[in-house]
């Protein structure tokens, strides 16, 4: 981000110098082949195992072998903010000095507290992630860290708003409203598509939310702003929400008159329509619910299987197409304890 940005300027500002990559006083390091009274530099070798690392265990162990394999440089490189010096000042050192390229992007994430105390096993707050994702979902746990903290900056984890803001967003504004409208469906329609979504007019007020939520995500993916592709796929849901209260489609199926039939109409369509492509947003979070949407829309669980602007484009729903039975795609969460210790991890 920027502010880590400026501490990295600040560095160079004041002046960098060579370092050396061998050491005489650290007898535990690797020996260096040219004078083993010298041991490697310990994050010379560190460093350079992004490197290394690319090689398969037959491969020989050149440097050559290493970069051919086509996954350097990194597109992005995230760190933690303590060793951020080591990662972006010594490393693209390193590399410049070899001639090889640096990494496109350098990000330095925060740290996590809980409940505003620094975790630690002598205050006995530690959070087990295995046990959360055993209580909650591996969904549920991304999203929540993902939606509430600005990535880079540090957070802090506060297992009652874990469970209020994974309910908000997952289980009432997404999953609820998807429900709502499948069952509305299903019971005036036989689960069958009244129209095809790209017949919606352009104006259509979700549909233009749909295309600025899609443009914001887009932007905020760029940038690692997770919290903000979190944001732009609440605010489409929000809509969806919003829309439909207004709208009362119950009401209007209820009625004789076939202007109202088809207002129904609309505003479900646009509404499934709206929940898809926050399906897609939201596929990099929370993939397995995401996966869940496109099933209930009766297509195919492989959200991901084009480019995110064919993806992300309105007008994926056909008429006549027939949906599945409604089902729950995200039960709201129950606090759980966090203490107990668990055998396995259900993912």
């Amino acid at each position: 981000p920027e502010y880590r940005k400026n501490e990295v300027s600040q560095w160079v500002r004041q002046g960098v110098r060579d370092f050396s990559i061998s050491r005489a006083a650290v007898e535990w390091g690797i020996p260096m082949k040219q004078d083993p009274s010298q041991t490697l530099y310990v994050w010379f070798d560190a460093l350079l195992g992004y490197v290394s690392a690319l090689l398969e265990p037959e491969d020989e162990p050149t440097l050559d072998n290493a970069l051919q394999k086509g996954y350097f440089p990194y597109n992005v490189h995230i760190i933690g903010k303590d060793i951020l010096r080591f990662h972006a000042v010594y490393w693209p050192g390193m590399l410049m000095s070899m001639g090889l390229p640096l990494p496109h992007k350098v990000f330095g994430h925060g740290f996590l507290t809980k409940d505003g105390l620094k975790m630690s096993k002598s205050l006995g707050n530690t959070l087990d992630p295995q046990r959360l994702v055993s209580l909650y979902g591996a969904d549920a746990v991304r999203y929540y860290f993902l939606r509430e903290f600005e990535f880079g900056r540090d957070g802090d984890f506060q297992h009652d708003r874990f469970i209020n803001i994974v309910n908000a967003g997952l289980a009432n504004d997404l999953g609820n409203l998807l429900n709502r409208s499948l069952n509305l469906l299903k019971k005036n329609c036989s689960s069958e598509l009244p129209l095809s979504s790209a017949d919606i007019v352009t104006e259509h007020p979700l549909r233009l939310e749909a295309e600025t939520s899609v443009r914001r995500a887009n932007e905020a993916f760029e940038h690692l702003r997770f919290n903000e592709v979190c944001s732009a796929a609440a605010a489409l849901s929000g809509h969806g929400n919003q829309f439909i209260d207004e709208v009362a489609p119950w009401k209007l199926l209820k009625s004789e008159d076939p202007q109202d039939i088809a207002k129904a109409h609309i505003c479900l369509v646009s509404i499934l329509e709206s929940l898809r492509i926050v399906a897609v947003i939201l596929y990099p979070i929370t993939p397995r619910l995401a996966q869940k949407v496109y099933v209930q829309l009766g297509m195919d669980d492989d959200v991901c299987d084009s480019l995110w602007d064919d993806a992300t484009k309105w007008g994926a729903l056909l008429q006549g197409h027939r949906l599945p039975k409604p089902a729950p795609v995200f039960a709201r969460l129950e606090e759980q304890p966090l203490e107990e210790k668990v055998s396995s991890v259900v993912a």
